[in-house]
């Protein structure tokens, strides 16, 4: 298992590594690739929590598209969960370091009518728990805070993902895959697998697109989730373009919401590893897109999250705020 753990590190570092090369030749590329770049933060506040107070989280992301070939994104997060450290089992913070990598191929099919995707997107993530506590009362070793978060931890996960647009663009379906790999010092590595359809398609125009993603996750460790091994859950997502004309200058308004239950998550939409979360429950959210210029965009988001730490029985909620600010050229 530790060789294979080595490999799979070893794998992403590679694929990071041949990333940032293409970005370097790209730079001086030629006008048939399409550039973009991104900024984002987060905030989010806890309620009713026994170990956690808040969240940060901010991150860069840069990426191009060649003709309708392919492309790229090549990004770093970094994200602080602060604790309430007052007891034993408690943690004062957790910080993580994330480094993201996708790189996609597109083909074209007359008898499939659409464009298939071939896309692959790897992380290798950092976690430092600060002044966490690994004896609890009865000398369990979970100290509770998070998924089985003690001291540092490296992880990675490859996932790859593949998908169909039809020519009309009104119809996608789309299947992804991820193995996650978990390193926690003086713990026995374990691993997270993720099978993850979705389906896409317009209606009433193509002004209004909904999309359906499912969630059905495996930890092989029991320990990890209190000995829920298994979570599965539901996400659907409606957005709607208003064009030049938009109310409040928005060109778009989105709305998401989540059921059932989802640990351990990795969300190929955000590009975010849900390492530091416990277990989501539910999730609303609501989103607006203003568009400054042709090249400058900005986007806002509102949501609201349930959680549950099966290690404590401790369920809680938090609110959160998240903005981007996006560059193409």
């Amino acid at each position: 298992m530790k060789k294979t753990a080595v490999f799979e590190k070893n794998l992403i570092r590679c694929y990071l590594l041949l990333g940032s090369a293409s970005l370097s030749a790209i730079a001086v590329a030629d006008e048939s690739w399409e550039l973009r770049a991104s900024a984002q933060t987060v905030y989010a506040a806890y309620s009713g929590a026994q170990l956690r107070d808040d969240l940060f989280g901010a991150g860069v992301y840069i990426g191009g598209d060649y003709l309708e070939k392919g492309g790229f994104i090549l990004g770093y997060s970094y994200t602080e969960v602060q604790g309430k450290g007052a007891g034993v089992g408690t943690f004062d913070s957790f910080e993580e370091n994330a480094a993201y990598l996708s790189g996609r191929l597109h083909s074209y099919s007359d008898s499939l009518a659409g464009k298939i995707s071939w896309r692959l997107d790897g992380y290798l993530i950092s976690n430092d728990a600060s002044e966490a506590i690994s004896e609890i009362q009865g000398g369990a070793a979970d100290s509770g805070a998070g998924p089985y978060v003690v001291g540092e931890a490296d992880i990675g996960v490859v996932n790859p993902i593949v998908s169909y647009m039809n020519h009309d663009k009104d119809l996608s379906v789309e299947l992804g895959y991820s193995h996650s790999n978990y390193d926690y010092d003086g713990r026995d590595e374990y691993q997270v697998h993720q099978l993850t359809p979705a389906l896409g398609f317009s209606v009433a125009g193509p002004n209004n697109w909904v999309q359906l993603r499912g969630y059905f996750i495996h930890i092989s460790d029991d320990e990890v989730n209190d000995g829920k091994n298994d979570t599965s859950a539901v996400e659907a997502k409606l957005t709607h373009w208003f064009g030049p004309s938009g109310p409040l200058g928005l060109d778009s308004l989105g709305f998401a919401g989540m059921l059932g239950e989802r640990f351990l998550a990795v969300d190929s939409d955000a590009a975010v590893v849900y390492t530091l979360a416990d277990e989501q429950q539910g999730v609303v959210s609501v989103n607006g897109r203003w568009k400054l210029d042709e090249q400058t965009s900005i986007m806002l988001q509102a949501g609201y999250e349930q959680f549950e730490n099966r290690a404590i029985n401790d369920e809680y909620d938090s609110t959160y705020i998240y903005l981007n600010l996006s560059h193409k050229w």
